[in-house]
């Protein structure tokens, strides 16, 4: 099976308010999904759900094949790995190489692999250019770019970004992402990307609505834009997007397409 995440009929609230309510949710290997949702839709309960920081839920999460419990918690965790939106509450350690070893050195690594580990995370953010600053000389593209490498060196199957980059420009939002998606190519990587920004969902395979805690879609970018299931209140269309829209009623092409190159090649055939 393909499948890396499982939620079934999950449910969890208080004070007789369900926050989320029978949710069910598949996300495979190697794919990438964008989380969408009105502030209020759950999507932070939901992201502390899948973490393990809730417990007291109705319903199942497996992880992997492996039910989301106490016991297996740890586990679970050493497969996972979350951004979350202050890139300044994740960075942990006074000095770089102490923050992207943290939880290697947790999870019992011997030197020889820790070392093994920089020289292959290295290969994807260039971290070994600035390993030897200090954190608080770190330019604001070098401390994303460390947090990203403390993410990905444990080699996660997994990896949440909880609106961790929806404040940058879009050169460096763009070049964080490029490193993931590299990264993911080769690692089978799947990534589940919280985001207000649906730009950033034309990097992804899926997007996922969250509405009054429940999933209301998870389907193919493809499929969400071509028959609009979004509305103009789920959240702002993609530039290219509307651009293909607008050709469209010209008639100068006959298709939505999600890259600027793909569009201009379609105008000049």
């Amino acid at each position: 099976m393909d499948e890396i995440l499982k939620i079934t009929d999950l449910s969890f609230g208080y004070d007789d308010m369900k926050l989320i309510d029978k949710l069910n949710l598949l996300l495979n290997y190697n794919d990438w999904y964008t989380l969408i949702g009105k502030n209020g839709s759950g999507k932070t309960t939901l992201i502390k759900l899948i973490c393990g920081l809730i417990d007291d839920y109705e319903g199942q999460i497996e992880f992997n094949f492996l039910k989301s419990s106490e016991e297996n918690l740890y586990e679970i965790r050493t497969r996972m790995s979350v951004l979350f939106s202050n890139v300044d509450d994740l960075i942990v350690e006074d000095n770089i190489y102490d923050e992207i070893t943290f939880e290697l050195r947790n999870m019992d690594y011997s030197e020889d692999l820790i070392e093994q580990s920089i020289d292959d995370i290295n290969a994807y953010t260039r971290i070994k250019d600035f390993i030897n600053k200090d954190i608080i000389d770190l330019t604001l593209e070098e401390k994303y770019i460390l947090v990203l490498t403390s993410a990905l060196i444990i080699k996660p199957k997994i990896l949440i970004i909880d609106e961790t980059f929806s404040k940058l420009d879009k050169n460096l939002r763009k070049k964080l992402y490029h490193i993931i998606n590299l990264y993911r190519e080769d690692n089978k990587l799947t990534v589940l990307n919280i985001t207000h920004n649906l730009e950033d969902s034309l990097l992804g395979n899926n997007i996922i609505l969250l509405e009054n805690g429940q999933i209301k879609f998870n389907e193919s970018v493809r499929r969400v834009f071509n028959d609009k299931l979004l509305t103009e209140e789920d959240a702002d269309l993609p530039f290219i997007v509307e651009l293909s829209e607008y050709l469209k009623l010209y008639e100068v092409i006959n298709d939505n397409y999600y890259s600027m190159e793909e569009l201009v090649d379609a105008v000049w055939k």
